[in-house]
């Protein structure tokens, strides 16, 4: 066996297959078991809506070719099929809209767990139970791109967070369903490691939701492969020339972060980060800037002189959209609905509104100032208005995330029925079988 990395991180693999396999529902605080059904509740809603837009209808068109049949439910979806392809269809979906919760952790975590509990017929308790060890997997190796924006990791680089850690935590979820030892678990997480990548610059593009779809599906792959014996580094996180040396370097900060409150501190006991808007976090400030100003004051577009702000242009990379569905990475377009409609909806991210000729004139005089965390109209009589940035708003009580799921359900699902799923999601781990939810998930 050669050195770690880094001392501080010595056994760290061994340290969440640990947790993925000792782990029970009752040692989670109850904030955890609620956050996490509000997770799970809004991740839904989301993946059911996207399956009625764009990204759906082209998922639908390549499983009609593409996957054979199982007893695993496509969310929102007419079919059914086997375990990875549901997963990767599911995570996908999740994160189709860019809509799930912002570090989109339950997109994978969530696609892999209820598609493994679907294939070997669990109930509710083993898919919840399965669901917090991969969020929180996740977490505690979150700080690996917690410092992106300052430059520091493999954030700052070009890596993104979905395909590098999404494997592994999806891989933990699955092997816990599985009831995996701890050779096992240190073999599928060695598989996922090793399957992991994921770009920036996919960012407003469907490339970016296919890495949570891909994240599921290797998660669920890995620990199959894993039950039959298929071997794979038991240090493949930690060791020389394993993931952390390659996406290196990390700072002794980083590195010493790791793992370090797995199971001490929960992820899933802080409030839940759950978005209002269907596009990239780093808009919303912007937009619900511009929300507050439309609503002060009467702003015709026409009179609209020039919009300026910082625009994030990193990790916002599609100033300029060429398509409908790269506005959600673009300041620009998310500005110029925000002005012209006085809301920012999830089926606004067509083609179509691109196009409209009042929506590509203020993206043409949209101009971004580095660092100005105020957004300022100029008007082509002179006049100013102003608007700071603030932290973007959460949805974070049950009230909120019913109200968002019952919008995204609307479109697939009639309003009993919709409730009806709301209350088995509340009572996740009360359901004999998982399929007491996903049979209500599939459609006609």
């Amino acid at each position: 066996m050669s050195d770690p990395v880094h001392p501080s991180i010595d056994g760290l693999s061994r340290k969440l297959a640990g947790f993925t396999q000792g782990f029970r529902l009752q040692q989670a605080p109850a904030s955890v078991l609620a956050n996490a059904k509000l997770a799970i509740l809004d991740c839904l809603g989301v993946t059911v809506l996207a399956g009625k837009q764009e990204i759906g209808e082209r998922l639908r068109n390549f499983a009609r070719s593409n996957v054979g049949p199982g007893n695993c439910t496509v969310w929102g979806m007419e079919f059914q099929t086997h375990a990875r392809d549901a997963a990767f269809l599911n995570g996908t979906l999740a994160h189709g809209l860019d809509y799930d919760d912002r570090n989109h952790a339950t997109t994978y975590t969530l696609a892999s767990s209820i598609a493994m509990s679907e294939s070997v017929d669990t109930g509710g308790r083993a898919a919840l139970e399965a669901f917090i060890v991969g969020r929180e997997v996740r977490a505690s190796l979150d700080s690996l791109f917690s410092h992106r924006s300052s430059g520091i990791g493999p954030g700052a680089r070009g890596w993104h967070s979905n395909g590098i850690l999404g494997p592994i935590a999806a891989a933990c979820s699955a092997s816990k369903v599985l009831k995996l030892d701890i050779q096992q678990i240190l073999a599928a997480i060695g598989l996922a490691a090793g399957s992991c990548g994921a770009l920036t610059r996919d960012g407003g593009t469907m490339a970016k939701p296919f890495r949570c779809g891909h994240a599921a599906a290797t998660g669920v792959t890995s620990a199959l492969l894993a039950r039959e014996g298929f071997t794979s580094d038991e240090t493949a996180l930690e060791e020389r020339y394993g993931l952390l040396e390659a996406v290196g370097p990390l700072s002794e900060q980083i590195l010493a972060s790791l793992g370090k409150d797995l199971g001490v501190e929960w992820d899933l006991g802080r409030s839940l980060r759950i978005k209002p808007f269907a596009s990239c976090t780093a808009t919303h400030s912007g937009l619900e800037a511009m929300l507050r100003l439309v609503q002060r004051e009467k702003i015709a577009p026409e009179d609209v002189e020039a919009l300026e702000c910082d625009l994030r242009p990193y990790p916002l990379v599609r100033a300029r959209p060429g398509r409908g569905y790269e506005g959600r990475f673009s300041m620009p377009f998310c500005l110029a609905l925000a002005l012209v409609y006085g809301k920012v909806a999830p089926d606004d991210f067509i083609n179509e509104r691109l196009e409209e000729a009042q929506i590509q004139e203020l993206i043409r005089r949209t101009r971004h100032i580095p660092k100005e965390e105020v957004l300022t109209v100029t008007l082509k009589n002179g006049k100013k208005l102003s608007e700071p940035f603030q932290p973007p708003t959460n949805l974070t009580d049950q009230s909120q995330v019913s109200e968002k799921f019952a919008q995204s359900m609307s479109q697939a699902f009639s309003p009993d029925r919709t409730r009806i799923i709301e209350n088995h999601v509340m009572r996740l781990e009360d359901l004999a079988s998982i399929t007491e939810l996903t049979n209500l998930l599939r459609t006609a």
